[in-house]
Formats: structure tokens, C-alpha cells, sequence
């Protein structure tokens, strides 16, 4: 998500206006709601698509109107309206056209109060401003071509951005920037040490650089490399030659083998011995595999991505692993965030688990409570993607309602608390003003075009400005930071 805005005050409102587009078969219609005309045309404009026909309003009584009358795929609606607010027209829209999906362009950042209205209103997608052109473009997408709704309102699929289709489900700056590097690095065949705390999902990152590599018709297979003792995990992954050893029985292809052509996750890394390292590096500098007890080689053509929660770098100074071996593996290194560094994902995450026990059972709850939900992002979650999950699971089994309540969830979320200090939802404003004035410094303090790469018009560009303290001193020490730091 995004900095926030603020609604503008222009006290003369152009009317409401439906964007061209070229109509083809099924037609889709999205709604864009926002009492500031340039932030409601510049949505509009990203939001272009053949076949999707936009309806623009800044009045909430008006959308009411539109969403009673008209079918609305997709409501995209800003934080602050006249006569009302966008989270009660999202409410609205769920209960007048519950398949249509419903997107909150944020604001201010209350994160209890955006966990309660994710609930209540059933909201998919938190954006702020200024507009981020390609994660609209990643909605646009994602939403209107996910048909796959159920009469409820209860999503079958996630189609939070950026990184749904690849099971990534957040749309914070860290899983943003994550979805782009596996995006950039897929489609090559360089080796991917991928790194991070247990529970943040590494395989789901390795099986997702398979899926847009061009090996994503091929096999992808995952191995743990501390599952299993040394002996076993060479034959694994290169396999064995009868009576290689006891209960050899047959000749077996090994993990490389099997794999040609395609992709191998090799989890643990850091756990892998030193006598087995050796055999890894030398399969990484020729591509052959020798089977255990046998004496020829064969060529293999696959992609190895690896993945460790040790840092590696530590153990090869302190000679637990070959630094040659590290080199090869780490062509591209790539880290995914821990949980509480991406704070803002914890109730898209939450009830994109709620959402998967409903779509097995019926019967489970339907909602988070929203102090249910204020307790998980407070938590520190030690355990990452994988302890919440174990949490909403126990908290669906526990659950007696319709929805998960505060005393569902297990006491050590009461425990501890997530660090506020870190780069999450708590500092968008500061997050805001950094990326104005770095877009400033970029262009040389020309506004105009800092509001052009900032997708706002020059007015919403000064009120920014004002709003954040950004004057000519700041312009000044800017440039003093500049002349000193040349060469």
C-alpha cells in the first residue's frame, strides 16, 4: 500500500462523465468514486481497458444510485466523499452487488480501523496516493478477470496484487518489490539463493520463479536438504546403481535426472554437509550427474534455486560452507520480508486463509472480529505466513459464531507486539514525503514534472507540499546535499 492523500477542496465540481472505451463481449463496468476531479480522471485513465466501460462520480448519494441500477464489476472508491464515506459505500456495494469487487483508495492509515473495514465492507485492495500506475494495472487485471465469485461475496480466489497468481498474497512495498524481482530474474537460467526466516513462503518464491521461466511447462522439484542424512540425499539427487549400497535393490534415477529440462528447489541449503557441498559444486561447473556406484556420467540441463534461512555468508566464515559453492548459488540472491515488516498484509493474508477453510467447509466462519484482527497485526509473528495460518486454522476450529472473535486466538498473540519502528503501514505519511521530495531532487524541484512522475496534477502537487512542510529550505538543504556530495 501506498502514502495516503488528501481530498481536495476545489469548490468547483465537473460533472460526473463516462469514459469512452470500445465495447466488446462480456462488457465489465467499473465504478470510480472520489470527490477530487484530477485524482478521479487520473484513475480512470489508468484504469482504461477494451471492454470496460467507467463510470466517474464524486458524490456517495450518486454512487448509491449507480450500484442500484446498474451491474458494477469493480468499485473503486476514495477514503473521503460528499455526503458520506467510501468505506460505508463499499459496505453498500456488498450487500446491493456482492460479486462486484470492491477497492479503498486510502485516505489516512488507521490500521484498526482499515482491519474493520476490510471486514465489514469486504474490501479486496487498499491503495493510497499518489497513483501507482502499475499496481493499477496489476488490479485491472487481476480483478476483472477473475470471474470466479461466490454468490456470498466470499472469494474463491485471491486476487490480491501484485502476486496472486503466484499464491503471493499482499500488496505492501516489500511483496511489490518482491513479485518484480521474480518477474525480472524468472526468465533467466541464472542460480537463485533465495533467503529469510522459516515460515515467509521460500518454496512458494521458488516455485513461482519456475512458473515464469521458460521451464514452466517442465518439472519443478523440491527437495529439503536437512530431511534427510548425507548418504541418502546424494542418491536423492543423483541417484543410485544396484547394490550401491544396503537396500539398493534396483538401479534409480536421481532428483537431477529426473528433473532435465525443468527446475530444482533445494531447501535448507545451510544445512547440507561439506563432503555433499563438494559434490553440489562440481554438478554446478560440468551439469553431469554420477549415480552412487556407478562409474559413468550423464548430462543434465537444469535450474537450481536454493534456499536457506542461515545467513551464508556467517557460515562461510566460520567455514560451514564452501565459499566457492556460495558464489554459484547466489547469482542472484533474493530475501523475502518477514511478516512483521509488511504489517499491512496481515489482514489480506488472514482472510485469504478464512477464505480457503470456507471454500472446504461451508460451515466456517465467514469473518475476522475486528479486535480479533487488530490482535494479529499487533503480534510479532515469529512463526511468519505459516504461524498465521496455523492461527485462522485454530481459530476456525474453535470458533462457535459466524465470525472469529478475540477469544479464538491462542494467548501468545497477546504476547508480543510487532515493532512499530520498521518500514510498515505506521510510517506512510513519512514513506509519502520521502518519495516526494526524492522525486523532486530527481527532477531538479521542476513541479510540473515532478507531478507528472508522481501520476498527480501540479494542484494536488502543492497541496502535498503544504501539507507535508516542504518549503524552500527544504529545496535548499536539498541542494546543499547535492553541491557536497559531487566530485
Amino acid at each position: 500500500m501506498h502514502a495516503a492523500g488528501v481530498q481536495s477542496n476545489d469548490p468547483v465540481e465537473r460533472p460526473a462523465r463516462k469514459t469512452p472505451t470500445k465495447r466488446f463481449q462480456p462488457d465489465r463496468v467499473a465504478l470510480v468514486v472520489d470527490a477530487d476531479c484530477d485524482s478521479r480522471e487520473s484513475l480512470a485513465i489508468l484504469l482504461e481497458a477494451p471492454g470496460l466501460q467507467i463510470i466517474q462520480c464524486g458524490d456517495a448519494d450518486e454512487a448509491l444510485s449507480i450500484l442500484r441500477r446498474e451491474r458494477v464489476d469493480l468499485v473503486v472508491t476514495a477514503q473521503r466523499l460528499i455526503n458520506g464515506s467510501g468505506i460505508e459505500l463499499l459496505e453498500s456495494a456488498r450487500s446491493l452487488q456482492s460479486e462486484a469487487a470492491r477497492v479503498l483508495v486510502a485516505n489516512e492509515v488507521d490500521m484498526p480501523a482499515m482491519c474493520d473495514a476490510i471486514n465489514r465492507a469486504g474490501i479486496t485492495h487498499l491503495l493510497g496516493k499518489p497513483l501507482d500506475a502499475k499496481a493499477i494495472a496489476r488490479l485491472r487485471v487481476e480483478l476483472l478477470g477473475d470471474a470466479e465469485r461466490c454468490a456470498s461475496g466470499v472469494q474463491t480466489s485471491d486476487p490480491q496484487s501484485p502476486g496472486a497468481r503466484f499464491g503471493i498474497i499482499g500488496s505492501s512495498r516489500a511483496v511489490r518489490s518482491l513479485v518484480d524481482l521474480i518477474e525480472k530474474v524468472g526468465p533467466t537460467d541464472s542460480t537463485v539463493l533465495i533467503t529469510g526466516e522459516t515460515g515467509t513462503g521460500k518454496e512458494l518464491v521458488g516455485q513461482a520463479i519456475h512458473d515464469v521461466s521458460h521451464r514452466k511447462d517442465c518439472v519443478f522439484s523440491a527437495i529439503n536438504s536437512a530431511a534427510l542424512p548425507e548418504t541418502l540425499l546424494e542418491s536423492e539427487l543423483f541417484g543410485h546403481r544396484r547394490g550401491a549400497f544396503t537396500g539398493a535393490a534396483t538401479n534409480r534415477r536421481g532428483l537431477f535426472e529426473h528433473t532435465h529440462l525443468g527446475t530444482v528447489f533445494l531447501d535448507e541449503l545451510g544445512e547440507m554437509p561439506l563432503s555433499m557441498q563438494a559434490k553440489l559444486l562440481r554438478f554446478l561447473q560440468t551439469g553431469e550427474v554420477r549415480p552412487v556406484g556407478g562409474e559413468t556420467a550423464r548430462c543434465v540441463d537444469v535450474r537450481l534455486v536454493s534456499a536457506t534461512n542461515r545467513d551464508l555468508e556467517k557460515e562461510v566464515i566460520a567455514g560451514r560452507f564452501r565459499e566457492d559453492l556460495y558464489y554459484r548459488l547466489a547469482v542472484i540472491p533474493i530475501t523475502v520480508p518477514p511478516l512483521r515488516e509488511r504489517v499491512e498484509d496481515i489482514p489480506l493474508l488472514a482472510n485469504h486463509f478464512l477464505r480457503a477453510r470456507l471454500a472446504a467447509n461451508p460451515d466456517s466462519p465467514r469473518e475476522i472480529d475486528s479486535d480479533a484482527m487488530e490482535a494479529l497485526v499487533r503480534h510479532s509473528w515469529p512463526g511468519n505466513v505459516r504461524e498465521l495460518q496455523n492461527v485462522i486454522e485454530r481459530g476456525v476450529a474453535l470458533c462457535s459464531g459466524d465470525r472469529i472473535r478475540h477469544a479464538d486466538l491462542p494467548n501468545r498473540i497477546f504476547a508480543s507486539v510487532a515493532p512499530e519502528s520498521h518500514e510498515g503501514i505506521q510510517s506512510l505519511p513519512k514513506m509519502e514525503r520521502k518519495h516526494i521530495l526524492e522525486t523532486l531532487d530527481t527532477v531538479g524541484w521542476n513541479r510540473k514534472q515532478a507531478a507528472r512522475l508522481l501520476q498527480i496534477s501540479t494542484t494536488t502537487l502543492w497541496r502535498r507540499l503544504k501539507e507535508f512542510g516542504i518549503d524552500e529550505a527544504e529545496r535548499r538543504a536539498s541542494n546543499g546535499r547535492h553541491h557536497s556530495s559531487s566530485f
